[in-house]
C-alpha cells in the first residue's frame, strides 16, 4: 500500500482545510497543522504497511506460493493488528 509523500500531503491540506472549514479547529499556521497531520498519516501509513506485510508473511506459511485473496490478506491483517492493540 504504497503512498507517496506528495499524496500524503495532499490528503493532510484537505484534511487540515475541511477542518478549519467546519470551524472545529482553527490553526493559527495552517502549515504547522498540515505538518502535524502529515507526520500521523505517515506515521499510521507506515504502521499499515508493517501489519500488512507481518500477515502476507504467515499467509505464505500456511498456503505456499499462492497469492492470497484480498478476503484472506485482510482476515489476516485483522488478526495481526488486534494481536498489537491497532485499529484498522
Amino acid at each position: 500500500m504504497a503512498v507517496s509523500a506528495k499524496q500524503i500531503e495532499f490528503l493532510a491540506r484537505a484534511i487540515v482545510n475541511r477542518l478549519e472549514d467546519r470551524g472545529l479547529v482553527e490553526f493559527s499556521d495552517a502549515e504547522a497543522g498540515i505538518n502535524i497531520v502529515t507526520r500521523t498519516l505517515e506515521e499510521n501509513f507506515a504502521s499499515v504497511d508493517v501489519i500488512e506485510q507481518e500477515a502476507r508473511l504467515r499467509l505464505a506459511r500456511s498456503i505456499g506460493d499462492r497469492d492470497p485473496s484480498d478476503g484472506e490478506l485482510i482476515d489476516e491483517m485483522r488478526k495481526v493488528a488486534s494481536e498489537r492493540n491497532v485499529l484498522l
